[in-house]
C-alpha cells in the first residue's frame, strides 16, 4: 500500500503505544487495514519498519519465498530480519502497541521520528535517526560525488 508521504516527530506513551499520524490513519482506515506487521529493520542498530500484512508477505517474505531454506543467506535473513516480525493491531484511537522486545531492539524511548517510504513506513528513536540520517547523507555524497539533491538528474536527463 502506497502511503501519503510524511516525516514527523512522534511520542511513545508510557505503555509503549504509538499514535499513528492522522494521514496514515485515514489511509489505513480507507483501505480497511486494522493491523500491521512490525520488523526491526537493522536488528539492534536501527528502527522499526511497519507493513500492512499483505505488503509484509509480498516484500519481506517475498525475498525468500522461493529460496533454499537451508542456504546460508536465507538462514541469516530469516534470523536477522524475519524473526523480529510481530503483528500489531490498530486500536480505535489509531494507536499500535509496540511489543517490548521490538522497543528494546530499536532503542525506542519516548521521542521518535517516523517517515513513509514506498510501501511501508519506519519509526526510529530520534537519536538513532539523527545518526542514521547523517551516515546515509555521507554515503550518498560519497556515491554521487556531490551533496544532497544536487546529484539527482533533472527530469528527462539521463545519467
Amino acid at each position: 500500500m502506497q502511503y501519503e508521504e510524511f516525516h514527523t516527530q512522534l511520542t511513545l506513551d508510557p505503555k509503549g503505544r504509538l499514535t499513528l499520524p492522522s494521514p496514515l490513519r485515514a489511509a489505513l482506515k480507507k483501505a480497511e487495514v486494522d493491523s500491521l506487521v512490525v520488523v526491526a529493520n537493522q536488528g539492534n542498530r536501527g528502527g522499526l519498519s511497519f507493513y500492512t500484512p499483505e505488503d509484509y508477505r509480498r516484500i519481506v517474505k517475498g525475498r525468500v519465498r522461493d529460496a533454499d531454506p537451508f542456504a546460508g543467506k536465507t538462514i541469516v535473513y530469516l534470523r536477522a530480519i524475519d524473526s523480529t516480525s510481530q503483528a500489531v493491531d490498530i486500536d480505535n484511537n489509531g494507536r499500535v502497541l509496540i511489543p517490548p522486545m521490538l522497543r528494546k531492539l530499536a532503542g525506542l524511548d519516548r521521542e521518535l521520528v517516523a517517515y513513509s517510504s514506498l510501501d511501508w513506513f519506519e519509526v526510529w528513536d530520534a537519536g538513532r535517526w539523527e545518526r542514521a540520517f547523517e551516515q546515509a547523507m555521507s554515503l550518498w555524497d560519497q556515491e554521487t560525488g556531490t551533496t544532497g539533491l544536487s546529484s539527482l538528474p533533472a527530469p528527462g536527463e539521463d545519467r
